[in-house]
């Protein structure tokens, strides 16, 4: 007999099935067919679609086991090919079908389950209840049906009853996620048979039935007898039959073990080399600070030294307090609040798939003060901006001191600046990172951005990911650093003439301006493209899709308004600049009237209260003009914090506190989405999308991001910078103040 606990538990489990129990679901009355629906449907009656039809929704919609009639057994066949491999031994392995068999007695048998149970063993209640359910909030977007892995997963069975029971089994919980689609014949079939698509209110019909689409994703849990292929032939047996398929089968229980190929053994093996060359270096400048060696320094002990963990982490971490004119110093808030918008649009974008309410997520958009989130595209803009603004401003400063500009290392400069974080990060996430992926949804990452990156991190390395057809990239950011790369391959067309004859350059730099304005709007007026917006209303009707977001010609005005900008701050570069207070004041009116404007414009074409389209005028105009616009609107904001306008927007944006975050920006860019992505992947049960938990969120990856982005920088960007310092020699670099950047 079991304790006085193991029988409340034991009462507790009766009562709640004898209520389930009581609770039929009968709603055969909710559509009224035609007699061509009638005599469609026919066809599927009397097949296993149409049996298992009868239990699977007693099943989803949580009646987790049907009630017998009279003193029959009840049949629970239904269950094979759907949350239990069919207990065909021509199908499926006999260990399999022994199983599922023993499994299917159990669920049968009132008497049987309480015997187990009385021994203090609950698998057969626990086993149904991991299986995936319709929950609520089913047309709120809540479906996905992923069931309890860690419930299952747990599962150790080992029982062994004699007389009368004669029962004998044993098994561990095998998780499968199961995500189904419609086959390919039967697509067209449905889609000349419109009106079936609401021929059931019933959810679970849904699965098996052809006149409904399928459930997208449920979880179930099998004896681990059962291999994945068993599970995958009953469900294709099943709903084949149904005219719906299997599109992917992710199958896991607790021992199974990710082993390690070549790629991860690579990777470990150079992040340990790097590892030990951070550690080596710092120990080397320990030594030499507690004893009389700084001569070493100048040996060939200096290549040692750039890897130093301990000095690089100074370097990030180094706070100056001092005034120095040729820093623009409101620069620093600038990048870290850009790039904490950034991380906060990100959280919505890529975690709707494993969000549970994703169709309820477009009232988000019905606030105007929400298009701050929508419109989240802008602050790419601001980098782009600040990305023109310190190329020109550098040329500009590298012109003066030397009379020249070495071209070859402003592009090599850019290649060892940028490419190793982003080689790094690629590897890792090709890698290693599947070993984070534990949840349900993590095979389905690892079949998106780890091979992704296994396929295509040189595209990315090499900044042309965004030039190459839609999915070929590792990790999705890195359209940012190829969009940037290219424009900045090109700048030089525009700064030779601007170096060489002033009066020429100029125009000729206004008029490329110009033309930057001019192809985004002509393109977005040709092609009747939409802007991009986050939240875009699925209606929006497109003739043909173009790619305004990603390439270079559509994002270069943003870049130019930047460059505009370094050659103003340059030009005024230790000269007093003198505005009149209303001047000032117009100067900031202005440039807050173009922002507002830019971000919340065109909130009421964005809400699900207006169900007005946005007129063609509007989509073209705004589409072509509004990177740019918010990009002079930043213009007007750091020319006039440089040259002692700003303000209070200047002592906030320009405080010393932001600058060892500011130093991180770019290897937080790359080291946040993967974390959002293995999150995904790592979660154990679908999250509910609110802007409170995107806040919360956000602050978990900026943490998280920001540790990581740490120990990317000291692995690659102090090096590097250290080596080019000691390799190259660029003109004018001697005793100089320190770079705007």
């Amino acid at each position: 007999m079991g304790g006085r606990n193991e029988w409340t538990l034991w009462v507790v489990f009766f009562a709640a099935w004898a209520c389930a129990r009581g609770h039929q679901v009968e709603n055969e009355n909710l559509w009224n067919p035609t007699m061509e629906q009638v005599e469609w449907l026919q066809k599927f009656h009397g097949n296993p679609a149409e049996r298992a039809a009868e239990g699977v929704p007693k099943l989803l919609l949580g009646e987790h086991l049907p009630p017998r009639q009279s003193n029959k057994k009840r049949d629970l066949s239904w269950l094979e090919g759907i949350y239990l491999p069919s207990t065909n031994a021509s199908l499926v392995s006999p260990e399999c079908a022994s199983d599922v068999e023993n499994i299917l007695r159990v669920l049968e048998s009132d008497a049987l389950i309480g015997v187990i149970m009385q021994k203090g063993r609950f698998w057969p209640i626990l086993l149904p209840d991991s299986w995936g359910k319709v929950p609520d909030g089913l047309i709120y977007g809540n479906y996905l049906l992923w069931g309890m892995m860690e419930e299952c997963t747990g599962l150790n069975v080992d029982e062994a009853l004699g007389f009368p029971w004669n029962y004998n089994v044993t098994f561990q919980g095998r998780y499968c996620l199961v995500s189904t689609a419609r086959s390919k014949a039967n697509e067209s079939e449905f889609e000349s048979n419109s009106d079936l698509r609401l021929a059931s209110a019933r959810v679970g019909v849904a699965l098996t039935y052809p006149a409904t689409p399928p459930l997208f994703q449920y979880g179930t849990c099998i004896p681990s007898s059962c291999t994945k292929e068993d599970m995958e032939a009953s469900l294709m047996e099943r709903l084949s039959v149904a005219g719906k398929e299997v599109s992917y089968l992710d199958c896991k229980a607790e021992d199974d073990v990710t082993a390690f190929n070549a790629g991860d053994i690579v990777y470990i093996v150079v992040i340990s080399i790097l590892g030990f060359l951070l550690l080596a270096g710092a120990l080397a400048e320990f030594i030499m600070s507690q004893t009389d060696s700084q001569h070493l320094r100048k040996g060939p002990l200096k290549y040692l030294l750039v890897f130093s963990a301990y000095s690089n982490f100074n370097k990030i971490f180094y706070i100056n307090t001092k005034e120095n004119p040729a820093v623009i110093s409101c620069l620093h808030g600038l990048r870290v609040l850009s790039m904490t918008w950034v991380v906060w649009g990100h959280g919505y974008m890529f975690l709707l798939g494993v969000t549970k309410n994703v169709v309820g997520a477009t009232v988000l958009v019905d606030e105007v003060i929400e298009q701050i989130i929508g419109n989240a595209t802008f602050s790419v803009d601001s980098f782009f901006f600040m990305s023109g603004l310190l190329v020109a401003y550098g040329v500009m400063r590298e012109h003066k001191r030397a009379g020249r500009v070495n071209w070859i290392m402003y592009y090599v400069h850019r290649f060892i600046r940028l490419a190793p974080p982003i080689a790094l990060t690629a590897g890792a996430m090709a890698t290693v990172a599947r070993f984070a992926l534990v949840g349900p949804y993590g095979p389905h990452v690892e079949r998106g951005i780890v091979e992704s990156c296994k396929n295509y991190w040189w595209a990315d390395t090499l900044f042309v990911g965004n030039l190459l057809e839609q999915g070929h990239m590792c990790l999705p950011q890195c359209w940012y650093t190829g969009v940037d790369t290219q424009i900045y391959v090109i700048l030089p067309l525009i700064f030779i003439p601007l170096l060489w004859r002033p009066k020429i350059g100029l125009p000729w730099m206004g008029i490329m301006t110009v033309v930057s304005f001019v192809i985004p709007t002509v393109i977005f007026a040709v092609y009747n493209a939409v802007p991009a917006l986050f939240f875009a209303r699925p209606e929006v009707p497109m003739t043909e899709f173009v790619d305004t977001y990603q390439k270079p010609w559509c994002r270069a005005n943003a870049y130019l308004v930047g460059c505009w900008a370094g050659l103003l701050i340059f030009k005024v570069s230790g000269k007093k600049v003198n505005m009149t207070w209303w001047q000032a004041l117009l100067g900031w009116l202005l440039a807050a009237l173009v922002a507002c404007l830019v971000i919340f414009g065109v909130a009421n074409y964005n809400t699900t209260d207006h169900p007005d389209l946005m007129p063609p005028a509007v989509s073209v105009i705004y589409g072509g003009f509004s990177r740019g616009a918010w990009a002079l609107a930043l213009l007007w904001v750091v020319f006039a914090c440089h040259t002692g306008y700003g303000g209070p927007i200047n002592t906030f944006l320009s405080h010393p506190s932001w600058q060892p975050l500011s130093r991180l920006t770019y290897t937080m860019f790359l080291t946040t989405i993967p974390v959002q992505f293995v999150y995904s992947g790592a979660v154990f049960l679908p999250l509910y999308l609110d802007h409170l938990n995107k806040i919360v969120e956000t602050c978990g990856y900026l943490f998280i991001g920001g540790l990581l982005a740490i120990l990317l920088s000291l692995m690659t960007e102090g090096p590097v910078l250290g080596l080019e310092k000691l390799l190259i020699r660029r003109p004018g670099r001697g005793e100089e103040p320190k770079k705007a950047e």
